[in-house]
């Protein structure tokens, strides 16, 4: 199950808004902007103590055994029996025997109806032993374990103007912001060809179900300690990035991304000269069509304004 696993097969109703907001250190401007790299980090290594955690009481609910019998019922079809029969008899030498009259003789000795038992043999090694494994806390701690460590996010932001991102992600507001245009085809296309897109992270504390009951918050989703953050995510799997650089033991996975995917580049309040005329000479080498401003506090509605810096 975990070696298929693929966020972007969920469902995630909401399109992203046009510009997301990646808030950055001021030491950043050199392989951010300068180079053309975002990291992606593996879940396991964010900065949330519990990004990985378990979200739901059982990785097999109603609605996991719900679908497996549905599937079961189209799987084993009186077409699919006829055919293993038919195979079974030609094992012991009985091909000429047609599989309807070989059918037709078990049930008379058995009194049962073939498919019917064949389901409900099916069905019991489901509730018996399927549903157990999964559910055991242990092999439900090893997949999100294995999860965490696979799978890498690209971690951004609807707004440009909360005060603790920036304080927190940006230098105490001396670094700055990269605005992304989310319509790029870099956030909808992986350069495998292959289809991604944006995931909205949900916020919550409980627990669901079973992940059927709530994907989105099953596995795209944090504690609502983190909601001031309004994060969205783009994720890729580490064959998938573009390098590997730093200590073996704690790698830093990059992928360039287009020069025409940044919008505008925005400068903190505290924003010294230096880190300024670095970005500055970035834009003029990468980015000739992005924008430069600077955030402003306005202390009258509490956020920041944009202007000409």
């Amino acid at each position: 199950m975990a070696e298929t696993f693929d966020l972007d097969d969920f469902d995630n109703p909401p399109p992203p808004p046009r510009y997301l907001y990646k808030y950055l250190s001021a030491e950043r401007v050199g392989n951010v902007l300068a180079g053309g790299t975002v990291r992606f980090t593996p879940l396991m290594n964010t900065n949330d103590t519990f990004e990985v955690r378990s979200t739901f009481e059982k990785l097999a609910g109603p609605k996991f055994v719900a679908m497996l019998s549905q599937q079961m019922d189209t799987t084993v079809s009186e077409a699919s029996v006829r055919e293993l029969v038919a195979e079974e008899l030609k094992k012991y030498g009985l091909g000429f025997l047609p599989p309807d009259v070989a059918i037709k003789l078990v049930e008379q000795q058995t009194g049962q109806n073939l498919l019917t038992t064949l389901r409900t043999q099916m069905q019991s090694a489901v509730d018996t032993m399927l549903v157990p494994t999964f559910n055991d806390p242990k092999n439900i701690d090893s997949l999100l374990e294995k999860l965490g460590r696979e799978l890498l996010c690209f971690s951004l932001s609807e707004r440009m103007d909360v005060a603790p991102m920036w304080a927190h992600y940006a230098d105490n507001n001396s670094g700055f912001v990269v605005a992304f245009d989310t319509q790029h085809e870099w956030f909808q296309r992986r350069k495998d060809g292959q289809k991604t897109r944006l995931q909205k992270v949900t916020y919550f504390d409980g627990k669901v179900e079973e992940p059927l009951a709530d994907i989105q918050a099953a596995l795209i989703s944090k504690t609502t300690a983190w909601e001031y953050e309004r994060e969205w995510r783009l994720y890729v799997k580490e064959d998938q990035v573009d390098s590997v650089v730093g200590d073996p033991a704690d790698p830093v996975h990059l992928l360039d991304f287009p020069h025409d995917a940044v919008d505008r580049v925005i400068l903190g309040p505290k924003t010294r000269e230096e880190t300024t005329q670095g970005i500055r000479d970035a834009l003029v080498v990468r980015y000739p069509n992005a924008r430069l401003v600077r955030a402003i506090p306005n202390r009258a509605n509490h956020t920041y304004d944009e202007v000409d810096p």
